[in-house]
């Protein structure tokens, strides 16, 4: 069944289906809270996912400048000349330990905070040290070492489950393969191992956040005035169909895409003598003293004009950018390589003229490009599982991580859920028990417990249990059965 045929047979059991919106997003809400709770809430087989993580092998530059910073107690940090740290966007997050500055409070390990040119970065002290200005207003030569810690999972990852090493390079042993044992903080504390031991991992330790009480992205939601959209006249090539939009502002930090903001709605008019297109104004996070809170847009399509098309799909404008010949440094230009990129200090941006090779004003071609962008993962929240090896590998090679993942919000009718065709009806029963639990038909609701109860159990004998796998001797018969195995509630 499709959300469409979900909600259908939600209504016949009711005997409700009202044409009144706030009805149809009550059901809406509440079948999507049990699917979310259903697919997430037990290791299903459904429900797991495998993938691989490259790990990165510590970098060490021995040129760095560290330059005074104004105001002096600002929390990040500006380092220059760090070409081989900061030409890579993929470390920020990293942990960067300072070794021969001058004075010893300028010495310890660092977050990266920010890649502000492919030569400079920005890094502000762990929180459990003393963030303090640099004591001293220049020092040359400075040695430091970029260390990947933490690795970060995939923001749709609930729990991760498994972690083991596949490299398909490595054809004999000894290589960095096999699995790798889970500990907990407290097994990971009483064997105290060193943070900085280097080789193939044996051990790995879950975090559902930073550890230490650091900064996360999560710390920074996007408040209201925070984005801003004008209608500003362009190129024809690059004019947007004329129509209602919904922009959407989410803060990076650290490489991390954090909570969403509410929508901002504008109307874009647009002809071919006057072709207009979206113009955004963000607030300077750079005033605050912290660098590294870059911004990331969404949008969706309330309406077109001409074809009264729209959806409620939020689309990630960033990721769908082409290529534009401006600068190409973060804080630089509107477009860094091929994403559409808006930076921590610049407080205007405008949709580069190439975005998705000129939108067009045709009315039929723009929509169809509109159209494409992807929807975005709606589970951007701010909270992101990490995990640590140990020991931890200093070169570059693939993890296998496996965890329960979480499904996209069913949206449309046409959505499907991401769970087998047997498990369906037990969305449909559970989302009865709520909604009749909550008009007090108490019967009802008990009678369509019952009956996802029943479902839930008969989902367990088949989606907690691996298949089964027969072992056949040869030669060997014994009545009209064979020897197999059973794998029950393995995660």
């Amino acid at each position: 069944m499709n959300f469409g045929n979900v909600k259908n047979m939600i209504f016949s059991i009711t005997d409700y289906s009202p044409e009144v919106d706030a009805y149809q997003e009550e059901v809406d809400r509440i079948a999507n809270e049990v699917y979310h709770t259903f697919f997430s809430s037990r290791p299903w087989t459904f429900a797991q996912k495998e993938i691989d993580i490259y790990t990165q092998a510590d970098i060490t530059v021995d040129n760095g400048t560290i330059t005074s910073t104004s105001p002096a107690n600002r929390p990040s940090k500006f380092i220059q000349g760090v070409g081989a740290i900061a030409a890579d966007l993929r470390n920020e997050g990293s942990i960067i330990q300072v070794l021969n500055a001058t004075s010893d409070n300028d010495n310890g390990e660092y977050f990266l905070d920010s890649c502000d040119s492919t030569t400079d970065i920005w890094v502000s002290k762990k929180a459990q040290y003393d963030s303090q200005a640099w004591t001293i207003s220049q020092i040359l030569s400075l040695e430091l070492v970029c260390k990947q810690r933490y690795i970060t999972l995939p923001p749709d990852c609930v729990e991760p489950l498994s972690i083991t090493l596949r490299d398909p390079s490595v054809t004999s042993a000894p290589g960095p393969f096999g699995p790798v044992q889970e500990l907990s903080r407290r097994e990971d504390d009483g064997s105290s191992l060193w943070l900085d031991s280097t080789g193939t991992p044996t051990e790995w330790i879950p975090y559902d956040n930073l550890p230490g009480g650091e900064l996360d992205v999560s710390d920074f939601p996007p408040l209201p005035g925070d984005l801003a959209v004008n209608v500003v006249p362009c190129i024809a090539a690059a004019a947007w169909p004329s129509g209602t939009y919904n922009f959407y502002l989410a803060y990076r930090f650290r490489g991390r895409i954090g909570p969403i903001g509410k929508p901002v709605q504008i109307v874009i008019t647009s002809s071919a003598l006057a072709p207009t297109k979206p113009q955004f104004v963000t607030r300077d996070t750079t005033l605050s003293g912290l660098s590294g809170l870059k911004k990331h847009i969404f949008f969706n399509i309330e309406e077109f004009t001409a074809s009264g098309y729209g959806d409620t799909l939020i689309r990630d404008m960033n990721d769908w950018s082409h290529d534009l010949a401006v600068p190409s440094g973060p804080g630089l230009g509107d477009i860094v390589g091929t994403k559409f990129y808006v930076p921590d200090d610049n407080i205007i941006i405008n949709v580069g003229d190439d975005y998705l090779d000129g939108v067009s004003f045709d009315p039929a071609l723009a929509e169809y490009k509109l159209r494409s962008v992807p929807r975005a993962p709606d589970f951007s929240e701010g909270t992101y599982w990490r995990i640590r090896l140990s020991p931890r590998p200093n070169f570059y090679m693939p993890v296998r991580v496996r965890y329960i993942r979480k499904p996209n919000t069913l949206i449309a009718d046409e959505d499907t859920p991401e769970c087998p065709p047997d498990t369906h009806r037990y969305i449909v029963y559970r989302a009865c028990e709520e909604i009749f639990t909550k008009h007090n038909a108490l019967d009802q609701a008990e009678m369509y417990r019952r009956k996802a109860d029943n479902e839930e159990k008969a989902i367990s004998q088949r989606w907690l249990t691996q298949r089964a796998a027969n072992y056949i001797k040869k030669g060997f018969t014994s009545m009209s059965s064979r020897p197999f195995r059973r794998l029950v509630y393995v995660p």
